[in-house]
C-alpha cells in the first residue's frame, strides 16, 4: 500500500468519527427535585465521618492489627455529587480511596465509582429498600481480576433522618458462583475531618 492509498484509507475511517464528534451531543440533565429525591436515602451520611473496624477478612489476609476505617462524607459540586473519602491510617502508606455518588438521569439510577490509591476501582449502583441501602452490583477491578460484592448499610439510632450509626454487611461472590459473608461492622458518626 502506498502513501496515497494509506491516506485515503485513514480518511475513510476517520471521517465519520470526526463528523460525529462535531455534532452537538444531547445530554440528559437531572431535574432538581428528581436528584434530591434520588440522594435522600444516602444524604444522612453527608457532613460527618463514619468510623468502624477493619473487616476481619482484610486483617486476616493482610496480617494487619485491628484498626479503624474512616469514611468522611461531604457534598461537592453544588450538591450534585456526594463524596466519601476512605482512610485507614494503620498501614504504611495509609490506605486511601474515594467514592463519588452521582445521579444518572438517563437511567434514573444513583451510581458510584470508587478509586483507591493502589490502583483498584469499583463501580455500582445504590438503591433503598425501606431504610436499608443496597449496593447489589459492585464490581471491584483489581490485580486479581474482577470481584462482585453485595453490601448493605442499615442506619441505626432513634432519629431516622440523622442516625448515629449504620451497620454494614458485605458478601463476596466466589469463582464458583457461591457467596461468602465477608464482614459485618458498625460504623459510628463522628465530626467531619
Amino acid at each position: 500500500m502506498n502513501l496515497k492509498h494509506l491516506t485515503l484509507a485513514c480518511a475513510v475511517v476517520l471521517a465519520p468519527m470526526l463528523t460525529a464528534a462535531q455534532q452537538p451531543q444531547t445530554a440528559v440533565t437531572p431535574e432538581a427535585g428528581e436528584m434530591k429525591e434520588a440522594f435522600a436515602p444516602i444524604a444522612f451520611m453527608a457532613g460527618s465521618c463514619w468510623d468502624g473496624p477493619l473487616p476481619d477478612f482484610v486483617s486476616a489476609s493482610t496480617g494487619l492489627p485491628p484498626q479503624t476505617v474512616s469514611h468522611c462524607v461531604r457534598w461537592r459540586l453544588e450538591n450534585q455529587v456526594l463524596t466519601d473519602t476512605l482512610r485507614m491510617d494503620a498501614t504504611t502508606p495509609p490506605v486511601q480511596g474515594e467514592s463519588n455518588y452521582y445521579w444518572d438521569a438517563e437511567t434514573k439510577t444513583l451510581r458510584y465509582i470508587f478509586w483507591s490509591v493502589d490502583g483498584r476501582f469499583s463501580t455500582g449502583t445504590v438503591k433503598a429498600e425501606g431504610d436499608t441501602l443496597i449496593f447489589d452490583d459492585e464490581r471491584l477491578f483489581g490485580r486479581k481480576g474482577v470481584v462482585h460484592f453485595v453490601t448493605t448499610w442499615t442506619p441505626q439510632g432513634a432519629d431516622v433522618q440523622r442516625p448515629d450509626a449504620f451497620v454494614q454487611t458485605r458478601r463476596r461472590q466466589n469463582a464458583d458462583g457461591t457467596w461468602t459473608h465477608t464482614a459485618t461492622a458498625t460504623f459510628k458518626r463522628s465530626e467531619l475531618r
